[in-house]
């Protein structure tokens, strides 16, 4: 539970610093570009390129990404019931925001050495958040499917990049002998990813605001979405990972990690612009429930076994 106490003190020192003349929304921006351009792609490597793979593991992979179709499924039957009316809460149901905050919580917990294993757990939501939530997203925008503009967001995105480039490594590598180059590149990959935990976490901790309107909303998606995620991650540990698979306990943390984490951020890219109240609900749901779910990661790490 303490070693996630560091990672609250930076999104603690992220938010502190809305208020210094130094750090301005463009300062941020910046900061954001740094990690997503680099950083991150260089942790999603470094993650992927230690992947390991088996056939059988393959039934995870396919049962993460059904869980996340199952949720925006749900999203769209509770919407009228539980009075949500923005159409986006069946989006804000699936999908986990896992390269801006989810493997900063794994690290902090966990540590680096098993990053290989929360890829694989993560790959599932990957392909679910690429090939299906941005079309989604692309359809609510812009009211059709726009398959070149998903393409294109796709092949020319950093992570995506990295990840491919990881998976070859991590079934290639091993046919390559020492060389000092690739070493070289090792270590400077090494290098940008750590910068990736720290840079999250101030950016994530200074973007956060909480806004009265939609505030009701909000709390609402929050409390749902945990609900039925804390109950389908114990479900898959208990019969499917732990159970059918027989997979060490790392790979039960980090589904229950991931199953905690807010939805994607990439939603308020592909927003409509314009849309107020729909921006206001969707940015109140990220903030609170980035808070929401450092906590709960620190009393699950402290009580689930």
């Amino acid at each position: 539970m303490w070693s996630i106490l560091p990672i609250l003190l930076l999104f603690v020192l992220g938010f502190v610093l809305q208020r210094s003349k130094n750090f301005t929304d463009t300062t941020i921006a910046g900061i954001k570009h740094l990690v997503s351009d680099l950083a991150l792609p260089a942790l999603m490597f470094q993650a992927f390129s230690t992947l390991e793979i088996e056939s059988r593991y393959l039934l995870l992979v396919g049962t993460i990404f059904m869980v996340c179709l199952l949720m925006v499924l749900l999203g769209k039957v509770l919407a009228k019931p539980l009075g949500m009316k923005s159409p986006y809460f069946p989006l804000m149901m699936g999908g986990f925001e896992m390269g801006m905050l989810g493997y900063a919580l794994f690290i902090s917990v966990y540590g680096s050495e098993h990053l290989g294993k929360f890829a694989l757990v993560d790959l599932g939501q990957v392909i679910f958040v690429f090939f299906v939530l941005m079309a989604l997203l692309i359809k609510e925008r812009d009211g059709v499917h726009n398959k070149r503009v998903l393409l294109r967001q796709f092949i020319t995105s950093p992570v995506i990049i990295a990840i491919l480039l990881g998976i070859l490594v991590s079934i290639f590598a091993k046919d390559v002998g020492p060389n000092p180059l690739f070493s070289a590149i090792g270590e400077l990959i090494d290098l940008l990813a750590g910068l990736t935990v720290p840079l999250i976490a101030i950016s994530i901790g200074y973007g956060i605001h909480i806004r009265k309107e939609g505030l009701a909303q909000a709390v609402k998606t929050i409390l749902v979405r945990k609900s039925l995620l804390i109950i389908l991650a114990l479900l898959i540990n208990r019969f499917l990972v732990g159970g059918l698979l027989g997979m060490p306990a790392i790979y039960r943390y980090a589904v229950l990690v991931m199953f905690l984490t807010p939805p994607p951020f990439i939603i308020t890219i592909f927003m409509k612009t314009g849309d107020k109240e729909s921006a206001d609900y969707v940015d109140n749901t990220l903030s609170m429930d980035t808070l929401v779910s450092i906590i709960l990661v620190m009393v699950a790490t402290a009580i689930y076994r």
